[in-house]
């Protein structure tokens, strides 16, 4: 489906990435876009990202209901594709494999958005080489290189920027500096954000909210003039704060703890720019841990949420494209190996466990006629993983996908594409540890999953047209038997649904409007949001978007918006829950004011986020029930930023 999420208006900010030093060679490849934008059916570029300059995975995803994020503060945010729990998706950042499924009461994916180049989300049929277990599609975040911060015609450039959030008093920092010398790439980036407890649109200070973060990013880089690329990078996200026992939840007793969440995610990468022969490698290493830090501050008798969960993983890939008159092979092997410890504070052991997966891939992207661009594929992995009660899992599976486009007439493109996913044993949710000790099921299978799609794109001048049909089908996912404490096969899990978008773009305008209709069935009932780490309810979602930049005055205007209507069945009643879903309408507007005074370009942004001041708790975030009180999102907040790029 051809992207129309969130802003895409700059002022004066796209040349960036076009910039070409001499020691560096930037190569655009034309073919490789064309498969990518079969494949991908969400891409959130750089010029996006700056023109919204989101400051979490809410406002990143902003203008693509198809993908929803739950939680109010970011140490709760989770992602949704098509509401299918982020677990089964294949979540990179640089290719570094995230699948943290920590606890489900946190958020899984700690990031900053300012520094991104690109998101790309594959909502089901994903390609061979995008890596295993995408079992609901993929999310690829790509940070960004030195020579996408540079002006024209730079060699040294740096960025500072102070934010400050009204609702909250929450106060942002960022600087960076970055370079390009001999082919020689550096790039190096610090954010501070530290604030209190937002309020709710109804005045409700949400305890436990309160934002105290530091992110970092750096990157070294050289390319020779053959366009042999090496570069390392590290990145280091870190959340702490004294939160409600269950971050996702408004109330459940009165109980905090300490918590505190780190990501750090390094990656050493070498390839061939501008290849087009048969030697086009691309070789990727990374190693990713994740720690979410619950100290028993509190002096808890039992298990109260209080835990050290470490988990780490080493993996990367060995690939190379091959180029030929119809099109590209790639083939490759990958590997990860997970490593999970849970310092259990209430027992007199702790728990581990360990996954093994290495896996051999193809995928062609084939041009065999005129306007016929194909993308096929085929995986086959290998799992070992042993469990936290001292089995040993053994699985292989094969994962064979094709994407297929054809332009019926100018403009008019017709896809779709089906693929089955071998998942193996999906990781465990590591926490859930520290308050049991769990079984697994002798008989536990892997899970797979069948992922179909059909749509239509339509392109003429600046409009832009879209409509999908997707259709994914899990079977055997993994869950937990609560009352045997073992972890067994549950029931089938289903999403399907329609995305529709439109857009139009003039020079210096744009309006966008993306609709979602999500059904997500496990077993014979809806999914719930008790099924932990599985899905959640969507239904019907609308975001609409527009902006304007009066050239003459350096101003840019823009709005959007986020409808999620009233969600309404039987099965919510019938297990506990809010019945309907109250449903809500959030509006954000914003205007910039970006001169530029001698070599120095100025931004000048104020920003009134939910303007109308709504009570809401976002789509996917946990419901209501006679127990828990939802988290709701912020009420009415103004955003003032103030950013000097050198």
């Amino acid at each position: 489906m051809a992207s129309v999420s969130g802003l895409a208006l700059t002022a004066g900010q796209a040349g960036a990435q076009d910039v070409q030093q001499l020691e560096t060679v930037v190569v655009t490849d034309a073919e490789a876009d064309k498969y990518e934008a079969l494949e991908t059916s969400v891409n959130i570029s750089r010029e996006e990202i700056e023109a919204r300059q989101p400051a979490d995975l809410k406002q990143l995803f902003q203008g693509t209901p198809s993908v929803t994020t739950a939680g109010g503060s970011p140490a709760s945010q989770k992602i949704y594709v098509h509401g299918i729990d982020q677990s089964k998706l294949n979540v990179t950042v640089d290719g570094a494999r995230q699948k943290n499924n920590v606890w489900h009461h946190n958020g899984d994916l700690g990031i900053d958005p300012r520094f991104l180049k690109a998101v790309e989300v594959n909502e089901g049929v994903a390609p061979a080489d995008g890596g295993p277990g995408a079992l609901g599609g993929s999310v690829e975040f790509e940070t960004v290189d030195a020579v996408d911060m540079l002006k024209e015609g730079q060699k040294l450039g740096a960025l500072v920027s102070f934010g400050y959030d009204t609702n909250s008093m929450t106060l942002t920092g960022t600087t960076a500096a970055y370079g390009i010398e001999q082919g020689f790439e550096y790039f190096g980036a610090l954010t501070r954000a530290e604030g209190q407890d937002y309020d709710a649109g109804d005045g409700f200070t949400e305890p436990g909210t309160a934002t105290d973060l530091w992110t970092g990013l750096g990157k070294l880089a050289y390319q020779s003039q053959e366009g042999h690329r090496f570069e390392v990078s590290g990145e280091y996200y870190r959340d702490n704060g004294y939160r409600r026992l269950r971050t996702n939840m408004g109330a459940v007793g009165t109980d905090f703890n300490e918590n505190l969440y780190e990501r750090i995610t390094t990656t050493f990468r070498y390839s061939l720019e501008g290849a087009d022969g048969q030697f086009d490698p691309d070789v990727l290493l990374y190693y990713n841990r994740n720690k979410l830090s619950r100290p028993n501050n509190s002096g808890y008798t039992r298990a109260s949420g209080d835990f050290n969960s470490d988990l780490q993983s080493l993996g990367g890939h060995i690939e190379n494209r091959f180029h030929f008159a119809m099109g590209t092979l790639t083939a490759g092997v990958d590997f990860y190996h997970d490593q999970i410890d849970i310092e259990r504070f209430h027992f007199s052991t702790n728990a581990s466990e360990d996954i093994t997966n290495i896996g051999g891939y193809v995928q062609a992207r084939l041009m065999p006629v005129q306007g016929l661009d194909v993308s096929t594929g085929l995986r086959a992995d290998f799992q070992s993983y042993h469990s936290v009660d001292d089995q040993t899992f053994d699985n292989v599976g094969l994962s064979p996908n094709i994407n297929l486009g054809y332009e019926i007439f100018t403009g008019l493109t017709v896809n779709g594409g089906y693929s089955y996913v071998f998942g193996g044993l999906e990781q465990s949710e590591a926490a859930l540890y520290h308050a049991q000790d769990y079984t697994y099921s002798s008989d536990l299978d892997p899970t797979t999953a069948h992922n179909a799609k059909v749509g239509l794109t339509y392109r003429w001048s600046g409009l832009t047209l879209g409509a999908d049909l997707f259709y994914i089908k899990m079977l055997n996912p993994i869950t937990y038997d609560y009352a045997t404490l073992t972890r067994v096969n549950g029931d089938d899990l289903i999403s399907k649904g329609f995305d529709l978008s439109a857009r139009f773009d003039w020079a210096n305008a744009y309006v966008s409007a993306a609709y979602t209709h999500t059904d997500v069935e496990y077993g014979d009932r809806i999914a719930l949001f008790g099924d932990v780490n599985s899905a959640v309810p969507v239904g019907d979602i609308l975001a609409l978007g527009a902006g304007y930049t009066f050239e003459d005055w350096d101003l840019t205007l823009g709005a959007d918006a986020e409808i999620a209507f009233e969600y309404s069945n039987q099965d919510l009643a019938d297990n506990g829950f809010e019945n309907p879903i109250p449903g809500y309408e959030v509006v954000n507007v914003f205007a910039e004011w970006a001169p530029t005074f001698g070599e120095t370009d100025f931004s000048l942004r104020a920003e009134v986020n939910n303007i109308f001041d709504e009570t809401y708790y976002s789509r996917g975030s946990y419901s209501a029930t006679s127990r828990v009180v939802p988290v709701n999102s912020p009420g009415r907040s103004f955003f003032l930023t103030a950013s000097a790029k050198f």
